[in-house]
């Protein structure tokens, strides 16, 4: 069993994890010792990450055995576009498209590539840039190499944005700050995508990935259909947590829709995919007597104005947790964060594990770790004039089908 997973010293820039910005990922050493503990003493032949994200844990495992066979699931575009880029990893003809790239970008004409509001969030200099590389990279042929490409993208879109990088959240830079930006886009992507192509070179085809609601995906999976599932779920609804699909929005509207898993909606306002996600719609409270005893010690001392999004999250967790002990065979393994509401800790990593239990699967392990970098502060709002501390903790709880 591990002792130890702090990783105080990791950086996400030394492998291939740091080479795409997302939202809150996994510590890649730390699902690695946890996958390679399991699988040292255990037959799996299936993993099932349900909210796969940028693809950390599907990515560590399938570098571990390559012949294991990977299943994922998440509601968010570039999520899907990230984790099949890692996966598949670029064909052998990158240098040569990187190459071609760099030369059509240079000669390349800005079109009038345009969506709603990106004179907000896009200096026009700085679009007509965004417009060269975004047409250069519609011009590969090669899927792989083109979506790599798409992966490396999105950070300068991110970078040359208008919105703050202190937070996942779209908030907008102050004027001076806009105008004070450097433009360096191109050259940036150039440097990009040359420096991370080492990083790509491993490929697996043994997957299947789903850009999907996960509450409804899971259902049509069979009882017992995967050895071992491994998540990091959302710890409260997107929208007043980490917002995902927020910060993803600028990117996938740069994005060639052609090259995205689109199902219509998800361009249609910058926070639908987080008010699409678990926990983000209202619903009819259906919870049994068990889980209204988990919960109610937190929801009682929370008002009455901030019970609902508590009560959304919570109706469609539990409904997760119960498909995905349904669905899983021998081993659940879940990285969570205790969310603060209302100055009230809510002890997510004992609910779940509680809950768990409830189901059949006995708590192996409970290991904390300190998260060492953060985007968001240590304190942020107050409640009644008190600072309020925000997630500064994560925590891996490893259960077992008894």
């Amino acid at each position: 069993m591990l002792t130890d997973i702090s990783y105080k010293n990791y950086q996400k820039r030394s492998d291939i994890h740091g080479t795409v910005l997302y939202p809150a990922t996994m510590i890649a050493p730390v699902q690695k010792d946890l996958l390679t503990d399991i699988l040292a003493e255990n037959k799996i032949e299936s993993i099932f990450d349900p909210f796969y994200g940028s693809g950390t844990a599907l990515y560590e495992a399938s570098e571990l055995n390559g012949k294991i066979h990977l299943i994922g699931c998440d509601i968010n575009p570039l999520a899907y576009l990230i984790t099949k880029t890692k996966l598949h990893g670029v064909s052998e003809s990158i240098y040569y498209d990187i190459s071609s790239l760099e030369l059509t970008i240079k000669t390349k004409e800005p079109d009038n590539y345009y969506f709603p509001n990106m004179e907000k969030w896009f200096r026009e200099d700085i679009a007509d840039d965004l417009r060269r590389i975004r047409l250069s990279i519609m011009e590969i042929d090669d899927v792989d190499n083109r979506l790599y490409c798409w992966c490396m993208f999105t950070n300068i879109v991110r970078k040359y944005s208008n919105t703050r990088s202190s937070t996942y959240k779209l908030h907008i830079k102050q004027a001076e700050k806009i105008k004070q930006m450097c433009n360096n886009a191109i050259d940036d992507f150039c440097s990009m995508i040359w420096k991370n192509i080492d990083m790509y070179q491993h490929s697996s085809h043994n997957f299947e990935l789903y850009k999907c609601d996960t509450l409804e995906k899971i259902r049509t999976f069979s009882n017992n259909a995967f050895d071992l599932s491994i998540t990091s779920p959302p710890y409260g609804d997107n929208e007043t947590t980490v917002p995902y699909g927020q910060f993803s929005s600028l990117a996938l509207q740069w994005i060639n829709s052609d090259d995205l898993y689109l199902d219509g909606w998800e361009l249609r306002n910058y926070s639908i995919i987080d008010s699409n996600s678990m926990g983000g719609r209202d619903k009819h409270s259906d919870m049994d007597i068990f889980c209204h005893t988990l919960l109610s010690p937190f929801l009682n001392n929370i008002s009455e104005s901030k019970q609902q999004k508590v009560i959304n999250f919570f109706n469609d967790y539990f409904d997760f947790l119960r498909q995905l002990c349904r669905v899983t065979n021998q081993y659940i393994i879940l990285t969570l964060g205790n969310r603060t509401v209302d100055n009230i800790n809510i002890d997510l990593t004992n609910i779940s594990r509680l809950f768990l239990e409830n189901l059949g699967f006995k708590n192996l392990q409970t290991i904390s770790r300190e998260i060492p970098v953060k985007r968001i502060p240590r304190v942020t709002s107050s409640v009644d004039n008190e600072s309020v501390s925000s997630m500064n903790s994560e925590y891996v709880i490893i259960h077992k089908r008894m």
